[in-house]
């Protein structure tokens, strides 16, 4: 409600569907405006919507400006067309707009009725349970009992002690409404019931009857809680605005021509290619590096406190510990990484042979020459066990291979997007996105042409040849003796 300079009127829109506002000039016609889109966004049933309809009243006679929410009443029992729920849906409703701590709760109890057994009183003490932000319009007042002073002074029985009192107020019967008596009307009425009914309203103060009084209160109610929430919401609102502030300083200048694309794309590969190159050339950063260097010494000194007899199992957990560290900060050292699967390799690689000069292997070979006996001349070797017994050593090969090829290709996969990660911001996520995929597809090509030459490398070393140079010295040396002779 709001006070108006000229003409009477209102304003209605509904937040669903067309939320095109609509001005009322007859106040009379905004019960229909309201039916109207009550009936719009809940259907042609009883049933009830969280979705608001605003109205706002521009009235001559208004002293203060007013916003208040009008809930719907409780409805325990559902209805031909209302929902079974309808009782939790209203009360869910209720909740949403009573919990916040700045909402101010006006419970219209009719004064007859004892205040501690309303429903709404006992939803708003879970929010509220030193009723502080509560208070009552006591409606129907012409119906009221005896003792009805005391009971809206919050003393005896049925009344309620709230901070913010109560306020007794007249309410126009069916019939009134039909006959279509004005406010101001009322208001008299309503001053008129209260010198007419003397003896059970003189000990009562004035602030505690009438309709204006209500006004009142609740108006100097909103304009306290403005006052003291007003403080926070400013500094919220300055809080947001650095952070909006802060955020669109973050966001990259735009990319309007190819030049400019490019221009970035070129600085954003040569800061990915410099990284790449010093984590190969072992150029890693300095704090890493420190870290990793750190580790050892830390781990001797526990060995070395040992001695003291520091408990063991707290070592290993310290030396676990900074053994996962280091692991931690030099997943990006290519050299590093590269030397040690070359090493792991290697270990795999003289692992998969037997020792060719053990009695095991040369019972094997024994046995392979009795198998061969009689397909060359005696003590002539035939050739093709030298084939047979290098081609089924060399079988073991190629798992080596190709284990090797595609743990490489797992590590600098990981390692390469690590790195673009880091090198590559995300003011430009279409195209970060973009060269990532260029990335992984580039690596899965190497992959499979670095596969491809291991393949060929092992099919060469199926031709049974050797380098081994003894067999030719010996020779030179039988000839040299020869012609000496």
């Amino acid at each position: 409600m709001k006070t108006a300079q000229d003409e009477e009127y209102a304003t209605i829109r509904s937040s669903v569907g067309s939320v095109t506002e609509k001005n009322i000039d007859d106040l009379t016609k905004i019960a229909d405006e309201v039916t109207r889109l009550t009936s719009e966004i809940t259907g042609t049933g009883l049933n009830v919507s969280p979705n608001p309809i605003y109205l706002t009243v521009y009235k001559r006679d208004i002293l203060y400006d007013l916003t208040l929410i009008d809930l719907p009443g409780i409805t325990r029992n559902a209805l031909p067309g209302q929902a079974e729920n309808i009782h939790q849906q209203i009360l869910d409703l209720i909740n949403k707009y009573i919990k916040p701590p700045t909402a101010i709760v006006l419970h219209v109890i009719p004064a007859s009725v004892d205040f501690t057994t309303s429903e709404s009183m006992k939803l708003a003490k879970l929010f509220d349970p030193s009723c502080q932000r509560q208070l009552i319009a006591a409606s129907k007042i012409d119906k009221y009992d005896k003792g009805i002073s005391e009971k809206l002074q919050g003393r005896g029985s049925g009344s309620m002690d709230l901070q913010l009192g109560c306020v007794a107020v007249l309410n126009r019967n069916q019939d009134e409404i039909d006959r279509n008596i004005s406010f101001s009307e009322m208001k008299q009425r309503e001053k008129q019931f209260f010198i007419t009914h003397k003896e059970a309203f003189e000990p009562l103060p004035d602030e505690f009857k009438g309709s204006e009084q209500l006004v009142r209160r609740l108006a100097t109610i909103q304009q306290e809680r403005i006052r003291s929430t007003f403080p926070d919401i400013i500094k919220k609102l300055k809080n947001q605005l650095a952070k909006n502030k802060a955020q669109l300083k973050k966001i990259p200048p735009s990319v309007n021509t190819e030049a400019e694309c490019w221009t970035n794309f070129q600085s954003m590969i040569n800061a990915y290619r410099e990284s790449i190159h010093d984590n190969v050339k072992g150029e890693y950063d300095q704090v890493a590096s420190m870290e990793v260097t750190e580790l050892p010494i830390t781990c001797t000194d526990v060995d070395a406190a040992s001695n003291d007899n520091i408990d063991s199992d707290a070592q290993d957990d310290e030396c676990e510990e900074e053994e996962s560290l280091a692991e931690e900060n030099d997943e990006d050292h290519i050299a590093y990484h590269i030397y040690q699967l070359q090493r792991k390799f290697q270990n795999e690689c003289r692992q998969s042979f037997p020792d060719f000069f053990s009695s095991k292997y040369h019972k094997i070979v024994l046995r392979e020459i009795d198998r061969t006996a009689g397909v060359s001349l005696p003590n002539f070797p035939s050739y093709q066990i030298i084939v047979g017994l290098f081609r089924k050593e060399l079988q073991k090969l190629p798992h080596c291979c190709h284990a090797l090829v595609k743990q490489m290709h797992e590590y600098m996969s990981q390692c390469l997007l690590q790195l673009f990660e880091q090198a590559f911001n995300n003011d430009y996520p279409r195209l970060k996105e973009r060269l990532k995929e260029i990335i992984t597809k580039r690596l899965d090509d190497v992959q499979e042409v670095l596969m491809e030459r291991v393949n060929g490398i092992l099919d060469m070393e199926k031709r049974v040849f050797t380098l081994n140079h003894y067999y030719m010295d010996t020779e030179q040396v039988q000839r040299k003796g020869q012609k000496e002779k």
